[in-house]
């Protein structure tokens, strides 16, 4: 069982670097987003005076924060293989069921 689910998963390893190269860019290029948005947001809602005619509550801004927080947090948790524990347990079972005891009469 366990080398069907290693000829299985071993293959996807390949991508590792991959996906780990494209996880530090994506930080990389985030962040640089992330900190230009967070200076610019804190200009103009906390160190200057609030904007004429705009309230912060209700403001697209505070949405966009949301929004790009989000986006970082996806390639944060990005993983460096292509599959999880779930795939693995899935792939086990697929693999043992054809090994139980049948029970037919």
């Amino acid at each position: 069982m366990v080398f069907l689910i290693l000829l299985t998963l071993t293959p996807l390893f390949f991508f590792m670097t991959h996906l780990a190269q494209a996880r530090r860019a994506g930080l990389r290029e985030y962040g640089v987003v992330a900190s230009r948005y967070v200076a610019d947001f804190r200009r103009k809602w906390i160190e200057g005076p609030a904007p004429e005619g705009e309230v912060l509550v209700g403001s697209g801004d505070i949405q966009s924060l949301a929004d790009l927080a989000n986006s970082f947090e996806v390639v944060r948790e990005m993983s460096l293989v292509p599959f999880g524990r779930t795939m693995v347990i899935r792939l086990l079972i697929l693999v043992a069921l054809p090994l139980m005891p049948s029970h037919s009469r």
